[in-house]
């Protein structure tokens, strides 16, 4: 199933009835530095224009609007970066927008993302965490299978992580009186969830030469549920149709550029499912709204003016290898990512979420 902005946007909007309107992002400026990866031992910098690319847009935590500099190449040994390769790093312009990474429905506990710890088990079980279609390493460096096992464990255990979130979801619909449909399309999406994790481990695992799977999820004592439904309806806004319509629309975008079989299979399977979240968020935050009232109109209404205002971050990028075999195997490159999620916002989130407000009110 082919996913675009606009098939999306059409798609929520008929079950709101209503039509779209336009929005905008804005915030605080301030100066800082970004730095990208260079081959080791390079001596001049790409042109502004070229980091450029690879900069503007949204990144974890800001929005870098500019870049105002030429760069300076920065030694593997040098500077507090962190990194282990040369870089290039460059004078820019910010803004600050909100803390964390859209990951789709993520699992969240005391306002912290919760995730498994990845663990190496002695060989593969009946019926454990890898099922699917292996993707073929011809060409791959030990470096680039390294980086692509690390991308594709990290999307895998917060897949997992989702199952978990998808299942307290259910019971918080349960709880808060919703509709049979609801709850039951809520548990179609935690089973969803197992087969994202299940494809994204056995990819992962190829990557890495070995199995990889989940360790017991951290839940603690208890599982906290959400019952207040103005609480309840903002969450599932801002994870759900604002995170999960975004994680659609990225999963597309990177079906686009991938070749290897197995990796395009994933990702089909993915952007269509998560489509279906996103769609099930609507649902669910509109039942909320004609439920509540206009105290939890007005907590919705909140949150998509929040994103208009502060914008949302795409999910962490993998460094460490050439951009055409990150693409190739599913990995977005940051220019495009960022374009693929202000294109989300504009085209999808924030019309439908302004058209959801405007139906309510």
């Amino acid at each position: 199933m082919h996913t675009d902005p606009a098939a999306l946007r059409l798609r929520f909007l008929a079950l709101l009835g209503v039509l779209p309107l336009s929005a905008c992002v804005t915030g605080e400026r301030f100066e800082s530095t970004a730095c990208l990866i260079v081959e080791d031992g390079a001596t001049t910098c790409p042109s502004e224009a070229t980091a450029a690319e690879q900069f503007v847009g949204p990144g974890c935590g800001t929005r870098t609007l500019s870049v105002d500099g030429p760069g300076v190449v920065v030694p593997a040994d040098g500077g507090d970066t962190g990194m282990a390769n040369d870089q290039c790093c460059y004078p820019v312009t910010k803004v600050p927008i909100s803390d964390g990474c859209v990951v789709g429905r993520p699992y969240y506990d005391e306002g912290k993302l919760v995730t498994a710890e990845s663990v190496r088990p002695p060989g593969r079980a009946e019926g454990g965490w890898a099922l699917g279609q292996r993707p073929s390493l011809a060409g791959l460096s030990l470096e680039e299978r390294r980086v692509l096992a690390q991308a594709w464990t990290d999307d895998a255990l917060v897949e997992h992580a989702s199952v978990a979130a998808f299942a307290r979801f259910a019971l918080e619909l349960l709880a808060a009186g919703a509709p049979a449909a609801l709850v039951d399309d809520a548990h179609a999406a935690a089973r969803d969830e197992v087969r994202h994790a299940r494809l994204a481990f056995a990819l992962a695992e190829t990557y890495a030469g070995g199995p990889v799977a989940p360790g017991p999820f951290p839940f603690g004592a208890s599982v906290p549920l959400t019952l207040d439904l103005a609480t309840l309806a903002a969450t599932t806004a801002r994870e759900g149709c604002v995170g999960e319509t975004v994680v659609a629309l990225l999963a597309t975008e990177a079906l686009t550029r991938a070749t290897d079989p197995a990796v395009r299979r994933v990702l089909t399977v993915v952007a269509s499912d998560e489509a279906r979240h996103a769609e099930l968020a609507w649902r669910a935050v509109r039942w909320m709204i004609e439920a509540g009232g206009a105290r939890v109109r007005d907590a919705v209404a909140a949150v998509f003016a929040d994103v208009a205002e502060n914008g949302v971050t795409p999910p962490a990028v993998s460094f460490g290898a050439a951009e055409d075999v990150l693409a190739a195997h599913g990995r977005i490159r940051p220019d495009a990512m960022a374009a693929m999620v202000e294109r989300a916002l504009r085209e999808v989130v924030l019309p439908c979420g302004d058209a959801l407000s405007r139906r309510a009110a």
